[in-house]
């Protein structure tokens, strides 16, 4: 039977019905709402399989399929055989950073789109820093950035590891824990879509000094609260390591984003 509307028909006007839940999907929103409000904080245990049968009233391969997509979205950890129950987990970047790799890697996202979002994570993150560090804030960026000298002998992995350090520091002492997660994740994703692009391009050595010289600014603008300098010099810098991997339109537009506040010179010449 069709409707006035042309080739429309009444089952299509007729919103389709809500699927019901599956008997698995009710304990993982159960559980995800009790973390979600509070009422499972990180460390807290699940009850174990045998009370979780009970209290839903389902069956055991329910149960443990819920285990399973909760252990897959890093909600939660369990061990086989332990009878004290799942453990609720601290919020990780990875599931988000795994999202991330999938849109790009599905073409529903790019390179360029990651690096303008990490731009904006990093630039924010340096920037809030400058505003909110304390003195051990700084103490801590000093310590990874002895950390990255003392790796250049080690080579380009070990260097990388000390460099995520720093970026952590300073995302730590933004303040802002979405930030933090947000900038982990994306930068994960970039790191190992384009590891193969980087890996053994150019000179190593000149890659780590340089990467050391831009670290340096950035403590420098942390330390003396130049919030405007520092989410500057976030944006450049990953500009200048990523922006040979793109497309000449995608590298212009990026190009005008990390010039985007750039200081002015002084024209006295006495900066």
């Amino acid at each position: 039977m069709r409707t006035s509307k042309g080739s429309q028909t009444v089952a299509d006007a007729v919103p389709a019905a809500p699927r019901a839940k599956r008997a698995f999907e009710a304990v993982v929103d159960h559980v995800e709402q009790a973390v979600l409000h509070g009422e499972l904080k990180v460390g807290d245990r699940l009850p174990g399989e045998r009370e979780l049968v009970t209290r839903f009233e389902v069956g055991r391969s329910s149960v443990r399929e819920a285990m399973r997509v909760l252990e897959s979205g890093g909600l939660i950890a369990s061990r086989p055989g332990d009878p004290r129950g799942a453990v609720i987990l601290a919020p990780t970047a990875a599931p988000l950073s795994k999202l991330m790799t999938r849109l790009t890697v599905s073409s529903s996202s790019s390179l360029a789109d990651l690096l303008i979002y990490r731009m904006t994570l990093e630039s924010a993150a340096n920037s809030l820093a400058a505003s909110r560090r304390s003195e051990a804030d700084l103490l801590k960026l000093e310590k990874a950035m002895a950390r990255m000298r003392q790796c250049m002998a080690l080579g380009r992995h070990e260097f990388s590891r000390a460099d995520l350090d720093f970026h952590d520091v300073v995302a730590w002492a933004s303040g802002n824990a979405m930030i933090q997660v947000s900038a982990e994740a994306v930068r994960d994703s970039i790191e190992s879509l384009i590891e193969s692009s980087i890996r053994g391009s150019g000179d190593d050595e000149e890659l780590m000094l340089r990467t050391l010289s831009h670290h340096a600014d950035v403590f420098a603008a942390i330390r003396d609260r130049d919030a405007h300098r520092a989410e500057f010099l976030a944006r450049r810098s990953l500009f200048e390591y990523y922006g040979q991997l793109l497309a000449e339109d995608d590298r212009a537009a990026l190009a005008a984003l990390a010039s985007f506040g750039a200081p002015t010179p002084d024209p006295t010449g006495t900066d």
